[in-house]
């Protein structure tokens, strides 16, 4: 996946809430929008979303190389 396709997903508008796959076979959800910043060759997620404030309670850098894809949820 490169950064483009990565920002079409991730700011698109209306958001809508997606999976990542990495090639590792781990995954997590971005649930709201803003929780991503995409680099030329990275990417920024907050994960681990606190129910109660919203709050990202972690940040996790990935190589866009290391995202084998991306999944689009439904809306919430």
């Amino acid at each position: 996946m490169n950064a483009q396709e990565l920002r079409s997903i991730a700011y698109q508008l209306p958001f809508r809430p997606f999976r990542v796959h990495l090639k590792s076979g781990e995954s997590f959800e971005i649930r709201r929008s803003l929780r991503t910043t995409v680099a030329e060759d990275r990417v920024l997620f907050g994960i681990n979303e606190d129910p109660e404030t919203g709050i990202a309670r972690r940040l996790r850098i990935v190589a866009l190389s290391d995202v084998s894809n991306v999944e689009l949820l439904s809306p919430a």
